[in-house]
């Protein structure tokens, strides 16, 4: 009766590629029988889905063939950055089901004006008597018709096209099954990059990526956020700034007269003072110091479990922060858990962060918690490849 039920749920996907826009990397992970492995990484330099990338693609797997001549590629899920893909909410009057869809139709068109080249999926969210929340996800028709052009070229059969954010939560689903159904946020933290999956009921709603990782949890020195990454608000912040100073450096040059409180320079006594503001808004390299966040504003660690916890509170901060401004996800369900997958020697960090970050609601688990990790760490380690094999059984909505 065991051997009937596991061939029920046999998938009949043998090979993964996976396809990282973001690390530029083409990756085959296949079915070996007895184990799974990644028997491949190709690097490659380009920008993605031009022509060049696609004749990349085909390259890669041609030699991938020759090298290894007795492995089937003969069903293949890609699994691609979830850049490639759209991932929305969209709202419409409640009405008879025609109707909605009708409506839904004509929201997807104003919202999306490629939508001729748009491949998508659309499910309902929830619902109430003045409007219901539909779920989008889509990916250019073209990138998938290309992908399965240059795959048939090589007598490789696509079965299906998905993001990284479907993939690993497929993959954290067949290794918890107390995932299945469940409205969480998944992260999955390796060397180098974060992957968010929000989670609903068991579909994927949105994800996000973070360009930095377990490299940054250093053991004896606290990092600075403002040098692992640039990004947009971070920019944002600095234009309004020097747009201020050079307002404030024409005021006190007597050029113009400014009546916006926020634009004046501070008044003080002091003429030491005046001359620190007037030398920092004309650049002239004197700075005053500036006071931390109160997140910030914690003492040094006194040893290496602490540096690697108060480093990691650089990744809690950005999952808190994920939460709190996606409200569009967040209201179609509570969400208070956060399954972290991750290498086994962070277990530690689990126990502190759940206790000590005061006001937090959100509670931080391993994802692998009471399973075996000999079993199942070598899937865990690659788990957007592995949930590749997953996809008949989970995330089918977000499958192309």
């Amino acid at each position: 009766m065991r051997g009937v039920l596991a061939s029920m749920f046999e998938s009949p996907i043998n090979a993964v590629i996976g396809i990282d826009t973001d690390a530029e990397t083409f990756s085959f992970y296949v079915d070996l029988g007895d184990r799974r492995e990644a028997q491949q990484v190709v690097s490659y330099r380009c920008r993605p889905f031009c022509e060049e990338f696609y004749q990349k693609l085909d390259k890669a797997i041609k030699n991938y063939q020759q090298r290894n001549p007795s492995v089937s590629l003969a069903k293949v899920a890609i699994v691609l950055s979830d850049d490639a893909f759209l991932m929305d909410t969209l709202n419409v009057p409640t009405m008879n089901r025609r109707a909605m869809e009708n409506s839904l139709e004509v929201a997807v068109g104003a919202n999306y004006k490629g939508k001729k080249n748009l491949r998508y999926h659309t499910y309902s969210l929830s619902q109430n008597k003045q409007f219901s929340t539909f779920g989008i996800v889509g990916i250019r028709n073209d990138i998938v018709s290309k992908l399965h052009e240059v795959c048939a070229a090589n007598q490789v059969s696509v079965q299906t096209v998905t993001s990284a954010a479907n993939a690993m939560a497929s993959g954290a689903m067949a290794l918890n099954g107390r995932l299945r159904n469940g409205t969480y946020l998944l992260l999955d933290i390796k060397e180098n990059c974060c992957r968010y999956a929000f989670v609903n009921k068991g579909r994927v709603i949105g994800a996000y990526r973070l360009p930095f990782g377990e490299a940054m949890l250093y053991k004896s020195r606290l990092v600075s956020e403002d040098l692992l990454f640039d990004h947009s608000s971070g920019e944002l912040l600095v234009l309004n700034a020097n747009e201020k100073a050079k307002a404030k450096q024409i005021t006190m040059m007597g050029e113009e007269i400014l009546t916006d409180p926020d634009m004046m320079p501070a008044e003080t006594d002091e003429e030491e003072d005046e001359e620190a503001i007037f030398a920092a808004a004309a650049g002239s390299g004197k700075r005053t110091g500036r006071k931390l966040p109160k997140f910030m504003q914690r003492e040094l660690p006194a040893d290496r479990e602490g540096f690697v916890y108060e480093n990691f509170r650089i990744i809690l901060k950005w999952t808190l922060d994920l939460l709190s401004g996606n409200p569009a996800i967040t209201s179609q369900g509570a969400v208070d858990m956060v399954y972290v997958n991750m290498s086994k020697e962070y277990d530690y960090l689990f126990p502190r962060l759940n206790s000590e970050e005061e006001g937090n609601s959100v509670k931080f688990v391993p994802l692998l918690a009471g399973s075996g990790y000999s079993d199942q760490a070598a899937d865990a380690s690659v788990l957007e490849l592995y949930g590749g094999f997953q996809l008949r059984q989970f995330g089918k909505i977000n499958n192309f």
